[in-house]
């Protein structure tokens, strides 16, 4: 005979609810340590995977960084022996990048008259830039790189005419020289933005770092 389980309403009875017992109890723990050790390990794995993509993309802008083309040529290290001005010695490029010079780096700053090589090989040896250019080139266009050195307020700058030049112009840091002529007698966009982008890239990559301030000497002091 079957029983109704209907109560006096006609509702259906509901089952009686069960306790759980202390292995289900156990199980669920055991579900929920699961669950979150997996929770730990995906939040570990993302946080690795965002570091090393961190580390990646940082590696790979320095490497665009260092792989950055800057102007001029790379010579050989001459050397850094201070000797006197009339000391003779073949350099390895022209103007001299290195090697043998005077004791003493001129002022930091734009000369109108030529100063010994061996002065400004001493500022190069500081991390300066000089630019070095025929007496000849007109004088809008001397103008122009005296425009260049204003742009960074002189900071290591040294700057005179030198009839030893083999091009018009000549920029030259530690160890790099960046050697052009003046196109129509004038100083062009391109090659004042290469000026800029050797300056930002060498300054202050000599072999001894000192500060702006720190004085030389008059080269017109010196006997």
């Amino acid at each position: 005979m079957e029983i109704d389980q209907h109560n006096s309403s006609g509702v259906p009875a509901r089952e009686p609810l069960l306790s759980p017992t202390r292995s289900d109890i156990k199980k669920l723990r055991a579900e929920g340590a699961i669950h979150r050790g997996r929770t730990k390990k995906l939040i570990w794995l993302i946080a690795v995977l965002v570091v090393l993509g961190g580390i990646v993309f940082a590696s790979a802008q320095y490497s665009a960084y260092r792989s950055r083309v800057v102007p001029g040529e790379v010579y050989a290290d001459d050397g850094q022996e201070h000797v006197s001005l009339t000391h003779q010695f073949t350099y390895s490029s022209n103007p001299p990048s290195s090697g043998p010079h005077y004791g003493s780096p001129a002022n930091w700053g734009i000369y109108d008259y030529e100063v010994n090589d061996k002065f400004f090989i001493h500022n190069l040896e500081h991390g300066g830039v000089w630019i070095a250019y025929r007496p000849d080139i007109p004088a809008e266009a001397v103008a122009a790189l005296k425009g260049i050195v204003d742009e960074f307020g002189g900071s290591k700058f040294v700057m005179a005419p030198r009839a030893l030049n083999d091009t018009d112009i000549a920029v030259v840091a530690w160890a790099r020289v960046y050697k052009f002529n003046l196109e129509n007698g004038a100083l062009a966009d391109t090659r004042k933005e290469d000026m800029r982008t050797l300056y930002r890239a060498r300054k202050n990559r000599g072999p001894e770092l000192v500060p702006d301030t720190m004085p030389g000497v008059d080269p017109k002091s010196v006997k």
